[in-house]
């Protein structure tokens, strides 16, 4: 199992500038993100983590297969999930401000995973997060190629009928991995609204050169975000479309739909249109003090039946049950693309889901990926298809106790 290393106060300088101090991570002062490998092995040996919400773990180690954290609500389960969201460079899905994931009196925090590629490690000092791989910096992007992970948890219940923002992120993090330099393109493409919003917000009038550099910046990244997202919806929809069938959902087929004004304009035309708009949108948008029209507005749909909004028609537990059918999908796609299974992990998996629903989710995971569920009743698990493991019985922030889960029924393989 790989060493995750002790608690150690380390900074050095690189040729990007000074390093921060990062608890519990030695830093060293060679390699950045165009050095780091975009590709590692699967799951997680082993969790530490120090000045992180409640949790107090040191080289916590989990199952290859199999890990349920067990334990009465407000001990930490969640905060085991929320800490591999941020170490595997995800935002956290709980709040949007890191200093609000600090323990008490702390100013900082260090989550370490030992996996098979190295140790994977976050650091977050004063509100910012650093990403590394066995102590070099490296991007979110190159962090979630390294510890692939699939999340189902509280926040995801209302991504269906919910605001666009969810489905918008959702499909962003498939598009990342699915189309060469999406995230790159997001990137570039924040970086320039943020810049034109400043421009429209300011007391003075904004500079019509000035405007005219974001938003030539604005219409090739957005362009290509637009891109992206008609590729990354046209291959989940297909396997969204299977997975609700085998979890026998009465809607199908399924189409993920992305809707913006631009309709069904050609790839080819969308970077001269998004540059007319921004144009001829500078006005009311100087009123409004921010950019009003572009990618960052989509919206994506969910459609049964050619063009019936699912989320008009579905009951709550048919939405859920659709849910349960994107996180199939979204673990398959990964898998075809990645070479190798994500982890999969569920908070609280027995408290707001269908039990048939459950088993045949259960059933038509991988068999060689790695699950980690949370849940107050650990007895539920052993109703589920889900093989050997462990579980970890939590309490104030700390495992107290270990112990083998049964084997239970063998299952069927499942092909991607």
């Amino acid at each position: 199992m790989t060493a995750v290393p002790a608690p150690v106060l380390a900074g050095s300088d690189s040729p990007h500038g000074p390093r921060p101090s990062v608890p519990g991570i030695p830093l060293r002062t060679q390699g950045d993100d165009a050095a780091a490998p975009e590709r590692g092995k699967g799951s997680v040996q082993s969790l530490s983590s120090t000045g992180f919400r409640n949790l107090q773990l040191t080289r916590h180690a989990l199952h290859p297969r199999l890990n349920l954290i067990a334990g009465p609500n407000g001990q930490g389960k969640t905060n085991v999930l929320e800490a591999l969201a941020l170490v595997s460079g995800r935002v956290s899905f709980r709040t949007s401000e890191l200093l609000d994931t600090l323990a008490p009196g702390h100013r900082e925090a260090a989550i370490t995973v030992g996996t098979e590629a190295g140790v994977l490690a976050a650091s977050l000092v004063e509100g910012k997060r650093a990403q590394l791989l066995e102590g070099r910096r490296i991007t979110r992007a190159v962090a979630a190629r390294h510890l692939p992970i699939v999340f189902l948890t509280g926040s995801d219940l209302t991504r269906l009928a919910g605001g666009p923002a969810d489905r918008r992120r959702a499909l962003d993090r498939l598009a990342a991995v699915l189309v060469p330099g999406y995230t790159a393109a997001y990137s570039r493409y924040e970086k320039a609204r943020a810049s034109r919003n400043r421009l429209l917000s300011g007391r003075r009038s904004p500079d019509a050169d000035e405007l005219s550099v974001y938003e030539d910046a604005l219409a090739q990244s957005g362009a290509s975000l637009v891109a992206g997202r008609r590729a990354a919806a046209a291959r989940l929809s297909p396997a969204l479309s299977r997975e609700a069938a085998h979890l026998s959902s009465p809607y199908a087929p399924l189409v993920l739909s992305v809707q913006n004004d631009l309709g069904s304009l050609p790839e080819s035309a969308v970077e001269a249109e998004l540059r007319s708009r921004f144009l001829e949108g500078r006005s009311r948008e100087r009123a409004a003090g921010r950019t009003l029209t572009g990618p960052h507005r989509d919206d994506v749909l969910l459609l049964a039946d050619g063009n019936l909004d699912v989320a008009t028609r579905a009951s709550a537990g048919e939405s859920r049950t659709l849910l349960l059918a994107w996180t199939l999908a979204e673990v398959a796609l990964l898998t075809e693309a990645l070479s190798r299974t994500p982890v999969l992990a569920f908070d609280d998996f027995d408290s707001e889901w269908d039990r048939t629903a459950l088993a045949h989710f259960a059933e038509a995971l991988p068999l060689d990926g790695q699950i980690l569920l949370t849940s107050a009743r650990p007895e539920t698990v052993q109703s589920l298809p889900l093989g050997d493991g462990l579980l970890h019985r939590m309490e104030k922030g700390r495992i107290t106790g270990t112990e083998a889960l049964g084997a239970i029924r063998s299952r069927r393989l499942y092909s991607v």
